[in-house]
């Protein structure tokens, strides 16, 4: 039987690094017949010494175009990873995974260059969607956007969320907590501005009975701002970039996420944290509300909502966050292995 291609060029950090570290680790533990497309860039994977059929190779699409052509009829199936499709229409199905949700509704908040670059790589992923079959998408918030943004005519689109919750994330969920925790990166869409400056204005209403809030922000382009918020009175522990086992220990004693980022393609984040026992209080926007029924919700971009979201938590009337989806990556190989087309609908 001909192997499926996993065409994982482009990925070689962040979340999609951790979801193709956890499909390749199903992969190897189902058996599966498949070749990898590895970017020369990617780290070694978990189970890379595992993986049989393996080629690192630049992302250039020159490259990733000419070894398409001369593996034309090499294989069963292809899921590409990275949010583009290949450069030549292939002779059996082919799948893209769309993940980066910022190519496609683009930040409004976004300085002009980036601006530039998220709509032509939104341009691109367009002009390429000839050589796909069908869309893969985590969330029905991505499934809506990729409806509205991508050409869909004559395509499925088909909602197979994936990830991996290692067991050190879960743990008892009844321990005395006190704090609060925004896991991520600072980046335009990620919202830390906002949350640190409704942290100020919560700790002159609370005083010393205010909240610690953790944040894991290692770009330097935030941390004055940060720091100035310390100086103005905020409980604000800034952690800086953490290895993985010590943002568990961290979700571990908190009690709630605050999540103000303006658009996930899943949000790891939050499915770690309500893993680890946390409950959610984020955006009322879609992304939200597609992975979890959260514990309460503030007003997008807004302080002063999101200190009141807070302060009717603190008042012990919210309901308990919960989980509304769950890891299909085995669902995703099988549906990727079929033989019969009818069970890709």
């Amino acid at each position: 039987m001909k192997p499926i291609l996993i065409d994982a060029l482009h990925i070689n950090m962040g979340g999609a690094l951790t979801i193709l570290n956890h499909l390749v680790d199903r992969l190897v533990a189902k058996n599966v017949n498949f070749v990898l497309l590895k970017d020369d860039r990617c780290p070694q994977l978990k189970s890379e010494e595992k993986v049989r059929h393996m080629m690192v190779m630049s992302c250039a699409e020159s490259k990733r175009k000419n070894y398409y052509k001369a593996h034309r009829k090499d294989f069963k199936t292809v899921l590409c990873l990275g949010n583009i499709p290949p450069a030549i229409k292939m002779p059996v199905p082919v799948y893209t995974y769309i993940h980066n949700v910022s190519l496609l509704k683009i930040p409004e908040d976004y300085g002009y260059i980036w601006k530039l670059k998220s709509f032509l790589k939104r341009w691109y992923i367009r002009f390429r969607s000839f050589y796909t079959d069908a869309w893969i998408v985590q969330t029905s918030n991505t499934e809506n956007l990729v409806k509205k943004y991508l050409p869909c005519k004559g395509k499925d689109i088909f909602t197979y969320p994936f990830y991996e919750i290692p067991a050190k994330v879960r743990n008892e969920k009844d321990k005395n907590r006190t704090d609060y925790i925004f896991v991520g990166e600072h980046t335009y869409a990620k919202g830390h501005e906002y949350l640190i400056d409704a942290w100020v204005i919560l700790s002159e209403k609370l005083k010393q009975n205010c909240p610690v809030l953790h944040l894991t922000v290692g770009s330097d382009v935030l941390k004055p701002y940060i720091e100035n918020a310390i100086r103005n009175g905020a409980k604000i522990i800034n952690h800086g970039r953490m290895p993985f086992e010590e943002v568990c220990r961290l979700y571990q004693r908190c009690k709630a996420i605050v999540y103000p980022s303006l658009n996930e393609s899943l949000g790891l984040g939050i499915v770690e944290a309500i893993e680890a026992g946390c409950d959610v209080i984020g955006c009322d926007l879609p992304y939200l509300h597609s992975v979890c029924l959260p514990s309460e919700t503030f007003v997008p971009q807004n302080p002063d909502s999101i200190v009141a979201a807070i302060l009717k938590y603190r008042s012990g009337t919210s309901a308990k966050t919960q989980l509304t989806i769950k890891d299909e990556a085995d669902n995703l190989i099988d549906f990727l292995h079929s033989d019969s087309p009818a069970s890709r609908q």
